[in-house]
């Protein structure tokens, strides 16, 4: 883009950003939900704006921008929105409506005893977005120069988009009494798999196109890894634990739902926040759906999610599965956490997840080397964008590992990329692993 076409785009934002100003100006006693809606349009704004300004922002001290939303202070507070573009240069822009921003954003948290958001509020149909409190300025997003405004630009609420790429965004308050579930730079997450598990498909043909569902699966050991898998999980502390893509079926997910459910109450140990007993081809009105049921710490399921994009090789022809037609997030105290399967979570088709605005994604998957690969690049995407740290819980398909690993993990790692899928292999049914700097 050349100097003129640059200058263009810039002044027609501020065109924009002029007449959105105008209307907020006419606010003199801001309401709580006066105060939300402007928030949410100007952080639909700031994100609407020509590289130009994204560059200038992304190169601003939090000293600049918290200059910016002390000069904002007084008539924020008083209720007053009150701003205005001109003559200002993109850097001016950034660092102005960056601190706007923040100052609209610091009141709406600091006056939430007042002004609570409950869950049932959260959704903003008319806006077109989701805004979600936080219970404080997150420990896995440290705001600092170089971060862009995806990363830093508000710190104590998310805005999520109601709809991405067509798919409906669901959120569910999942917050329980966990320790560890405000801090999750204390977290651990917790691999779960299994020793000879062997997948028995079906095959069949639709329209002379090879199709297959997973019939049954066989785990000789399976009861007494799960048991080791639960009892290591409360012994760790885990927030979350995770078993692979099609490696559960719904006698043995009933069985891991119960080690949690029937505790006994005078136990001390914490029961995982989040649990994830893999996937299970079920039937449904629709059809055949590849669906993951995620319970919190006292075994209740909390949503269910389906796979979006369908398997196929060669070998097996393409799984036979209705495409999920939602995205679900987790909001837990301390994170909000997508949830995917496998191939959703992949570079080798466009996904939704590429544009979801979460702390941390739960992925069960099967496959091989390359598609934890594809994983791995997905995940770096995510972590530059947004911060996203990513969790990946592979089986193998109907590959033999020579390095004698059971399955390969991705854990929570701030470069995905910087090691390959051989180095995240795990050979035993169980490891825990901790949030990486």
């Amino acid at each position: 883009m050349d100097s003129r076409a640059k200058t263009s785009a810039f002044d027609a934002w501020k065109k924009g950003a002029r007449e959105l100003s105008d209307r907020q100006e006419l606010i003199t006693n801001a309401s709580r939900d006066e105060l939300r809606k402007a928030l949410i349009e100007l952080d639909t704004l700031f994100r609407n704006a020509p590289g130009s300004v994204h560059k200038a922002y992304r190169n601003l001290t939090e000293k600049r921008i918290e200059e910016a939303r002390e000069s904002f202070a007084g008539s924020i507070g008083d209720g007053h929105l009150s701003w205005s573009l001109s003559d200002e240069t993109p850097e001016l822009a950034a660092s102005m409506m960056g601190g706007l921003i923040r100052e609209i954003d610091r009141v709406l948290a600091e006056r939430r005893s007042r002004w609570p958001i409950a869950p049932s509020e959260w959704h903003v149909e008319q806006l077109g977005c989701w805004f979600i409190p936080r219970q404080g300025v997150s420990a896995l997003r440290p705001a600092r120069r170089l971060q862009a405004y995806s990363k830093r630009g508000l710190l104590f609420h998310r805005i999520l988009p109601s709809v991405i790429q067509g798919y409906p965004v669901h959120v569910v308050d999942t917050r329980t009494l966990h320790t560890t579930a405000s801090d999750a730079s204390k977290w651990k997450m917790g691999a779960c798999l299994f020793k000879a598990l062997e997948l028995k498909p079906e095959f069949f043909s639709v329209a002379g196109d090879k199709r297959f569902r997973i019939a049954r699966v066989e785990a000789p050991s399976a009861e007494d890894a799960i048991a080791e898998q639960i009892a290591e999980a409360l012994k760790e502390n885990c927030i979350a634990a995770v078993w692979p893509e099609l490696t559960v079926s719904p006698e043995l997910r009933e069985k891991i739902v119960g080690f949690i459910r029937d505790r006994d109450v005078t136990d001390e140990l914490e029961a995982p926040e989040i649990l994830i007993p893999g996937t299970w081809h079920e039937e449904t009105d629709h059809g055949t759906v590849n669906r993951a049921r995620i319970y919190d710490g006292y075994g209740e399921e909390r949503l269910s999610y389906d796979k979006i994009a369908p398997y196929a090789d060669e070998g097996w022809g393409m799984e036979n599965i209705t495409a999920g037609d939602r995205i679900c997030v987790l909001a837990t105290e301390g994170a909000l956490i997508g949830v995917a399967i496998c191939l959703d979570f992949c570079d080798v088709c466009q996904t939704p997840f590429s544009e979801l605005d979460v702390d941390v994604m739960l992925v069960p998957s099967m496959g091989n080397d390359r598609t934890m690969q594809g994983h791995q690049t997905t995940a770096a995407q995510v972590e530059v964008r947004f911060g996203t740290r990513s969790f990946v819980v592979q089986h193998p398909t109907e590959t033999t590992f020579t390095d004698h690993r059971i399955g390969t993990i991705l854990p929570l790692l701030k470069e995905p990329n910087a090691i390959s899928p051989r180095e995240l292999g795990q050979k035993t049914v169980w490891a825990a692993y901790k949030w990486l700097s």
